[in-house]
């Protein structure tokens, strides 16, 4: 979930937002969605770009949501909504008649 968001958001430094329960997780997950991003970006253009990612300590999700995480940048103005809520909206949204 990360790493897609990176690859919409194409930023140089973007902040991680999750659950408070999932702070120990998420940012365990980091290090590695960086080197995802770099070698995607590698093999898809060719081009070197790295982005910078940390946990936003400031913005939690709600306790109640059913986890993942929503990537922001430009402070904030910018977010990718890739919870579990908002992926299963979608579904529900594409499954209408």
């Amino acid at each position: 979930l990360i790493v897609q968001g990176m690859l919409m958001l194409l930023e140089d430094e973007v902040e991680v937002r999750c659950r408070a329960a999932d702070d120990a997780l998420v940012t365990s997950c980091l290090p590695g969605a960086q080197d995802q991003y770099a070698k995607a970006i590698a093999t898809e253009t060719g081009a070197k770009k790295a982005c910078k990612l940390s946990l936003d300590k400031s913005v939690k999700l709600s306790a109640d949501c059913l986890g993942g995480v929503v990537l922001a940048c430009q402070r904030g103005t910018i977010t990718i909504d890739n919870t579990v809520d908002s992926r299963m909206g979608l579904v529900l949204e594409q499954a209408k008649p």
